[in-house]
């Protein structure tokens, strides 16, 4: 099974749920919103939502701005379930969803006004070849809005073999090397407005749920195959980089 795929499918096993919630990413539904505010999204237009997950972005951007939202994930269940969700939130008629490889994104050139990724750029294999296909399918003129973690310099090693599950983190870039790709591949006015707290809340929020599944796990409520002790751990090492500056969380803008 490939890196790609192996990503796609923790993001919807239980572990990963139980971790981060409905929303994948820092800063939830929020920050999507306010990343599609950022890029000016206009009604009527035609959005790509890469790497869609759920569809809880994409849904939330056809409600919040009455744009036509195709999202794509490598994950067929992810798919499926995002579908669903589309049809219990009534937005079938804005939004579609089809499971497709980043690397190679099968849409037509310049296909979308917009395209966003949340917190799954640094998740792909090859961001040089990721970056050519968003540049690609976005039309002349057209705006990009990607939500990332950021990495300043080196996890130590104890962190890095904690972390071998969360590639997200392990992946992650600088924001020149971010810059690098993009710009690569023919964007511009590339901008960056850091959002180290939504970071920080995440992991608090993370907290909780180790806690209140600590809680269910004492009552044998439930069953779980997972070292909670470890998890705790690697959420105070990583809040410590947060705090330090090594890792923090940003939005990244730029147009064709």
């Amino acid at each position: 099974m490939n890196e790609k795929l192996c990503c796609a499918n923790f993001y919807q096993t239980d572990y990963a749920r139980l971790l981060f919630g409905n929303s994948m990413h820092p800063g939830g539904l929020g920050l999507t919103k306010e990343l599609g505010n950022k890029i000016s999204i206009t009604k009527g237009s035609r959005v790509l939502d890469v790497a869609c997950g759920s569809g809880t972005s994409a849904i939330l951007l056809a409600k919040n701005f009455g744009c036509h939202v195709t999202g794509i994930d490598l994950g067929a269940k992810n798919v499926d379930e995002a579908i669903q969700n589309a049809a219990r939130e009534g937005t079938s008629d804005y939004t579609e969803f089809k499971t497709s490889d980043a690397e190679k994104i099968e849409y037509q050139d310049e296909s979308f006004d917009y395209v966003l990724c949340e917190c799954s750029f640094c998740l792909f294999p090859d961001k040089k070849i990721t970056s050519n296909e968003i540049y690609r399918v976005t039309r002349k003129g057209g705006k990009i809005g990607i939500s990332d973690i950021v990495l300043r310099g080196e996890l130590s090693q104890n962190l890095r073999d904690s972390l071998y599950r969360f590639v997200c983190v392990l992946e992650a870039k600088s924001e020149n090397e971010y810059a690098g790709y993009l710009q690569d591949a023919g964007f511009h006015r590339i901008n960056f407005d850091d959002k180290k707290e939504t970071l920080l809340e995440l992991l608090d929020d993370i907290k909780k749920r180790v806690f209140a599944a600590e809680l269910l796990l004492g009552l044998k409520k439930i069953q779980l195959e997972i070292d909670l002790d470890k998890t705790k751990r690697i959420i105070r090492e990583l809040r410590e980089c947060v705090e330090s500056g090594l890792l923090s969380y940003v939005l990244i803008t730029g147009q064709k």
